[in-house]
């Protein structure tokens, strides 16, 4: 059966408003994340669509160009390359290209400074009717590309009369594939303004979930000092109380019980007068009981530290209860690991050990197994007690250390705070596990180098 720590009694508080913050922070991230891939290339493209409208247009001016170069005009033939090199120069262009189907060169302008454009790479264009676009980067400056094949004419061009004489027909035009090279300025600008937009949503959203677990983690930090400083008012108060009405208890409880132990001795036993006296004297014992536990609970943790062997204290404590494992049918189970000497108060440990040993052995009136155990874990010791007992019901796993809980008509409900009470003295933690039906199982957590609180 595993071990699960208990929850502190102010650990919970306002659990529901803890889980309410981190969905809604997480939410909230999420939510901004996905605003900023939804819109991670909006300006990019923006700009890309700008870019390639312009394109397009200087695309279908080197197409009439290139039409009026197939045809004759006033006797001379139309220069193209000059068209191509006057726009390079006049408009905000880097170079003009026209490649025929075969992948040559057919024209290229004259290319502006720092955007050359090589040869191979316009040839390796795959152009379709409609215009696409891409960036080149063999050049200084990366230039942006807008590309596509040359289209027919939408109206057949015929042959006219010029000077009394037929112009003649325009050759037979190939599809060719007309690129324009335009500044890539504003679309690289676009790109660093879009992954830094991008950036800023996600460390936003990081920023949120991170201030969303760190607060959930917080709250729990101050509701467990807080039920840890509650407690501490509660037991110093009780320690205060106890102090004062130890005294006045137990001078007249000694009295009641040497009465009681004088008065049996006068009856015979059997008899109902020596039954009573017996009850005067159990209950003289338990009132003088509950008393030594109070103040155990809350006199000063002042530690008697010496290296200790767990299994010989556990052997001990085991030891004292024999007798009652014995006239109750229980079997005890041992298993004590490598474990060396370990910086205990023995005394105070050993009370502490008695005490789980009691509570098991009072959970299994009808017998059952009784499993001690000790081991090494890295740089800590882990003492266990478990019974097969009935269990403790789970909604009281969580009052189980509070002073004066219990569940049986005899306890005193101090034994389960007293273990706490010296294990913390110690550095240390109780954990306890319990299942319906099942049994129990405490596991004290202690340092092995003796630390003290």
């Amino acid at each position: 059966m595993d071990a699960t720590r208990t929850k502190p009694t102010g650990a919970a508080a306002h659990p529901v408003f803890r889980r309410a913050l981190i969905i809604l922070a997480v939410a909230a991230a999420l939510f901004l994340i996905w605003i900023a891939l939804q819109g991670r290339a909006r300006e990019q493209r923006t700009i890309a669509r700008i870019l390639t409208t312009q394109g397009e247009t200087l695309i279908r001016a080197v197409e009439a160009g290139r039409r009026m170069g197939l045809r004759g005009l006033e006797g001379r033939q139309f220069r193209l390359r000059a068209l191509m090199d006057e726009m390079v120069r006049e408009g905000d262009l880097r170079f003009v290209a026209v490649i025929d189907e075969s992948g040559n060169i057919e024209s290229l302008s004259e290319a502006e400074d720092g955007a050359a454009a090589q040869a191979a790479s316009l040839s390796s264009l795959s152009a379709t009717d409609e215009a696409a676009w891409g960036i080149l980067r063999e050049g200084r400056d990366p230039v942006f590309v807008v590309y596509r094949l040359s289209r027919p004419p939408r109206r057949p061009m015929r042959g006219s009369m010029h000077g009394g004489m037929m112009a003649p027909e325009p050759q037979s035009e190939g599809r060719v594939t007309i690129a324009v090279g335009l500044d890539a300025t504003l679309y690289q600008q676009a790109a660093r303004k879009d992954v830094l937009t991008l950036a800023m949503a996600a460390g936003l959203g990081l920023t949120l979930v991170f201030a969303g677990g760190a607060s959930a983690f917080w709250r729990r930090k101050v509701a467990a000092l807080q039920a840890e400083v509650t407690r501490q008012e509660r037991l110093a108060a009780m320690g205060t109380l106890a102090a004062g009405v130890a005294h006045e208890i137990r001078n007249p409880l000694s009295s009641i019980k040497g009465f009681a132990t004088y008065f049996r001795t006068k009856f015979e036993p059997g008899s109902k007068d020596h039954e009573l006296a017996e009850v005067m004297i159990g209950e003289a014992d338990r009132l003088n009981r509950v008393v030594s536990e109070l103040l155990d609970l809350t006199r000063p943790s002042e530690l008697r530290l010496a290296d200790t062997l767990p299994a010989e204290l556990l052997t001990h404590a085991l030891r004292l209860v024999e007798d009652d494992c014995r006239s109750r049918g229980i079997a005890v189970q041992t298993r004590f690991g490598d474990v060396g000497p370990v910086a205990l108060d023995a005394d105070r440990m050993l009370q502490a050990v008695l005490n789980l040993l009691l509570n098991a052995i009072q959970a299994m009136p009808d017998g059952g197994t009784l499993s001690v155990s000790a081991q090494a874990v890295r740089d800590r010791l882990e003492l266990r007690v478990a019974d097969t007992g009935p269990g403790i019901p789970r909604e009281d796993l969580d009052r189980v250390f509070d002073p004066y809980f219990t569940t049986r008509n005899q306890g005193t409900g101090l034994g389960l705070a007293t273990v706490r009470t010296v294990v913390e003295a110690h550095g240390g933690r109780v954990r306890i596990a319990s299942e319906a039906g099942r049994g129990t199982e405490v596991t004290l957590d202690l340092p092995k180098r003796g630390e003290k609180r």
